[in-house]
């Protein structure tokens, strides 16, 4: 007697397994040799897989242990609460006699490029959920304060369009710029990717959506050459071009952070000098086809006490849904700093959470939006090249 699999043509059964959420595919695996050659090696499917399935988003929080832990937001009733989940398997071995201590992570559509400030001659690309990674080694610079990002772009594969990946390397405070390509395993020098009298590094937080990497820069347009903006780089032209926050300000933002909402938009939080005003917005268009061209919608106005002070360096997760934002920060209570995680929603009542482990457990102000996805990483097929 046939399987179902048999009895149904193959394009069928792979329409049908594209809208299977990611993470049920995973339990999937030992039902045949054919699934299990479709989850794990094929890339075209991975990339329908993600746009077709439905998104299960999960929270991740960086901790002041260098560990990623996933952990769950309760926002129904009247007191908000969050559990830490259990831990994440380390992108590296525990063995190991060099110990990568995580400080800083990146996330696009279900991978973690993980990066550290002690060791800046590699870092990890990382799948959590199909374990797979990949250690790019980066040179051992002397200088140190350099920042990585991920993203992609699309090419012609012989029945579609794939996925590429890259990553890009940038010295804070300078304008020295690599990337690196997945497929050809190697790193280039890139041309100045921003104005002359431009400069990124204003905010070390960025973000990818849709395979572009986004920060704030200043001094990237000619009209506005003192107005922060925000920078969005393509990898696929391996070019720059400003987009228009929702207003322009020639002072400078006392707070300003980035945070990607449900994979599809863009959501930045601003708050001017010597105000406690606080403003969450989202992209309704980011249009790909002109030069940052965007239209934006206000969904949360705040009036933040003055020991609510998202930093530049922090992060913050939006829940569009109920109209509330979380974000971590350092209280001061008693001469201890603890932890905390704010729940601020548009009737500007705020919740302190606490994380409900030791000082040195708690959260290092990053909390990342996580999509689980079959998004493999592709081994590299020649030796590692560094050119220009």
């Amino acid at each position: 007697m046939k399987t179902i699999q048999e009895q149904l043509p193959n394009d069928l059964v792979e329409e049908i397994l594209c809208r299977v959420p990611a993470t049920s595919l995973r339990r999937l695996r030992s039902t045949c040799k054919a699934w299990n050659r479709l989850f794990k090696g094929d890339r075209i499917f991975a990339s329908k897989h993600f746009e077709k399935s439905a998104k299960q988003f999960r929270s991740l929080s960086l901790r002041n242990d260098y560990r990623i832990f996933p952990i769950s937001f309760n926002l129904h009733g009247n007191s908000p609460s969050l559990e830490l989940k259990s831990e994440l398997i380390d992108p590296h071995s525990k063995n190991s006699a060099a110990p990568f201590e995580i400080s800083r992570v990146i996330h696009c559509e279900g991978l973690l490029l993980c990066s550290s400030q002690l060791d800046e001659s590699r870092v990890v690309v990382w799948n959590p959920l199909t374990g797979e990674t990949r250690w790019i080694r980066t040179g051992d610079f002397r200088q140190k304060g350099r920042s990585f990002d991920v993203g992609y772009y699309y090419q012609k594969d012989k029945r579609s369009w794939i996925k590429s990946y890259k990553l890009l390397c940038y010295y804070r405070g300078t304008k020295y710029f690599e990337i690196y390509d997945f497929d050809s395993d190697s790193w280039r020098i890139l041309d100045d990717i921003i104005a002359p009298r431009g400069s990124i590094g204003y905010s070390e937080l960025s973000v990818s959506l849709k395979g572009n990497t986004y920060w704030f820069a200043k001094g990237v347009t000619e009209e506005r050459p003192r107005t922060i903006s925000l920078l969005k780089f393509d990898f696929y032209t391996e070019k720059s071009v400003p987009v228009l926050l929702p207003y322009q300000s020639r002072r400078l933002f006392q707070a300003s952070s980035l945070s990607v909402v449900r994979e599809d938009k863009l959501s930045v939080l601003l708050q001017l000098d010597q105000s406690s005003k606080t403003e969450i917005w989202v992209t309704n268009v980011i249009d790909e086809t002109t030069k940052g061209a965007v239209s934006w919608t206000k969904v949360l106005a705040l009036d933040l006490s003055p020991h609510l002070q998202i930093g530049n360096d922090g992060s913050f997760f939006l829940g569009e849904d109920k109209k509330v934002v979380m974000f971590c920060e350092k209280l001061i209570d008693e001469n201890k700093v603890k932890d905390m995680v704010y729940i601020v929603g548009e009737d500007n009542v705020v919740t302190e959470v606490g994380f409900g482990v030791d000082e040195m457990d708690g959260c290092r102000a990053v909390i990342l939006n996580y999509v689980p996805s079959l998004v493999q990483i592709e081994r590299a097929g020649g030796n590692r090249k560094r050119g220009h």
